[in-house]
């Protein structure tokens, strides 16, 4: 261990036994044996490098928003990536993995630029936002993306959008040891006063439509596809309610809506509870166990397919 804590010191700031709770937004989970803060690109390369030619378990995070640590903790090396580094030419953004969303939505905005003003509410690091092709009000990464810096297997990668194979609310970053180093987005001209007032009215409508004051990690489950299950869906419901014809014509059925109609609104275990404002957050009443979560997580999801046929899959990553 104490080589391990040696070498590992030569790439960031380093901690042992380090509390999980304190690096997500849900501030639940045990300790990772290493923790170890990495605020250079060179630097967090020659890290995964070692580590990879050592063999030692690890697993980068971000801003530590859509994920659930286990009580148990991480037996290896978590890193975190602080990676700030950002700049603008003409139309294009260019932004280090561990700079925040939110940061780089009003960097946007300040530079006159339009297409990422949705970012203003989403939580987490911009390289967490490609893995998971994050989105908000109908717009999502992949459409501002124009190219990513990856690292896997001791190779950089300059990978193009299409080579990410997005999906919603998926990529490839998911399904590989693909890791996001950097990238650029490909925005519009505006007048900054066009971006600010989209971006405040992204921000009014999350305000008033998510919930306030208690962790949560967003949304738990991904929103089902509507063509999918859209005979479950008429079975169930009106076709001429409104919600049901939004729905149809968007393609996606709001996860929090169905959750809302099973009854399962203010569903409590232990500390975790299903919020009151918005059926597809739970959040931390203030020691929450991951089990309390995970809990929750297969009650929603056994009541909802016993209710409705439509089976939910998470959006969070469990680690």
């Amino acid at each position: 261990m104490e080589h391990i804590y040696k070498e590992l010191k030569k790439y960031g700031s380093v901690k042992i036994d380090e509390a999980l709770k304190k690096h997500t937004t849900f501030k639940i989970g045990g300790n990772a044996r290493f923790f170890v803060s990495v605020e250079n690109t060179d630097r967090l390369v020659e890290l995964l490098r070692f580590l990879d030619a050592e063999g030692i378990n690890h697993m980068a995070i971000g801003g530590g928003s859509n994920m659930l640590a286990h009580d148990s903790g991480f037996d290896g090396v978590l890193i975190h990536i602080n990676t700030k580094q950002k700049s603008v030419e003409d139309n294009e953004i260019r932004a280090e993995a561990g700079c925040i969303t939110v940061d780089i939505a009003q960097f946007s905005i300040q530079h006159g630029l339009t297409g990422f003003e949705w970012g203003v509410g989403v939580p987490g690091s911009i390289g967490g936002a490609v893995r998971g092709n994050a989105g908000a009000m109908g717009s999502q990464m992949q459409d501002s993306l124009k190219s990513i810096r990856a690292y896997e297997d001791g190779e950089i990668l300059d990978m193009n959008k299409e080579a990410c194979a997005f999906g919603y609310r998926d990529s490839i970053f998911k399904h590989s040891s693909k890791i996001v180093l950097s990238l650029t987005l490909s925005l519009k001209k505006a007048e900054n006063k066009e971006g600010m007032k989209t971006a405040l009215g992204h921000l009014a409508y999350r305000n008033k439509t998510q919930p306030k004051g208690f962790a949560s990690t967003g949304c738990i489950f991904k929103n089902p596809d509507t063509e999918t299950n859209k005979v479950l869906l008429l079975k169930h419901f009106d076709s001429q309610d409104e919600k049901v014809k939004q729905f149809l014509k968007v393609g996606k059925i709001s996860a929090g809506w169905l959750i809302e109609n099973a009854g399962l609104k203010g569903l409590k275990q232990g500390q975790a509870l299903i919020s009151p404002e918005h059926g597809n957050f739970i959040v931390n009443l203030g020691v929450a166990s991951s089990s309390d979560v995970v809990g929750l997580i297969e009650k929603i999801k056994e009541t909802v397919y016993t209710t409705y046929g439509i089976l939910l899959e998470e959006e969070i990553q469990i680690i």
